[in-house]
């Protein structure tokens, strides 16, 4: 009976970072370049590679600190890039936010439903509830972006679970060996519903708001695509003689 309890404590505690992303579905978004968010330009940067650094400022390119002449067009396609990405930042950011306002209160859930008393569900709440603001407000607050965020953001969330986990263990150990030495088998039935009826409301919550999350990030798709093909139209060509490629949707 205790290993059922523990099973649907893990269970619902442990699929819980799983959501913290949501994937964009035949829309694949790849860059070797950072970039970061300047007020008055996009710088991309990367440490392998040439171009190392590219600045897009106001219709201008500039490659590796050099001014690169452009056509009327392609300066108009270059601020019309800018001005895509920076109005596509606070929404990818919003669904960031959001993906961790659910895991985070999912996560809260399960802690408090597992909790010995009022007290402790209340503590467990405030805890998980400040790694989260923590986590919302890097991202709010960031104007850079890179590949190894969203691994840094599923350890940090991943991090808290770990953390619960044990607490939560230990709470439905202990109600369950309190309980396996009395023998009160309703008692037991009480705890395995409660278990149960959590995991379940976890899923329902999650799964909903998952998937509005995924018809949010869905709906970026074309305006990415859109942006990717703006960058193939651009006339211009790098010292080698290449294209400009600093992202890839496939």
């Amino acid at each position: 009976m205790k290993a059922t309890f523990l099973a649907l404590a893990l269970g619902a505690a442990i699929s819980i970072p799983a959501f913290a992303h949501t994937h964009i579905r035949d829309c694949g978004v790849h860059s070797d370049y950072s970039l970061s968010i300047k007020p008055d330009r996009l710088v991309f940067k990367r440490d392998h590679g040439a171009p190392a650094e590219v600045e897009i400022a106001d219709g201008t390119l500039r490659v590796d600190g050099k001014l690169v002449s452009t056509s009327d067009a392609d300066a108009v396609r270059l601020r019309a890039a800018e001005r895509e990405v920076r109005s596509l930042v606070p929404e990818v950011k919003g669904i960031a936010r959001d993906a961790i306002a659910i895991a985070f209160d999912a996560v809260a859930q399960v802690a408090a439903a597992f909790a010995h008393d009022g007290d402790a569900a209340r503590a467990s709440a405030q805890r998980i509830a400040r790694v989260g603001r923590e986590i919302d407000r890097k991202i709010a607050e960031t104007d850079s972006f890179d590949h190894w965020q969203d691994a840094d953001i599923d350890r940090l969330v991943e991090s808290t679970v770990e953390a619960v986990i044990p607490e939560i263990v230990g709470n439905v150990t202990a109600q369950a060996l309190k309980i396996a030495f009395t023998g009160d088998e309703a008692a037991a039935a009480d705890l395995e519903a409660r278990a149960s009826g959590i995991e379940k409301s976890v899923d329902r919550a999650v799964e909903k708001q998952a998937a509005e999350l995924e018809r949010r990030a869905m709906s970026l798709c074309p305006r990415l695509q859109a942006l990717d093909r703006a960058e193939s139209e651009l006339e211009l060509r790098l010292a080698d003689g290449k294209r400009l490629e600093l992202v890839r949707v496939y």
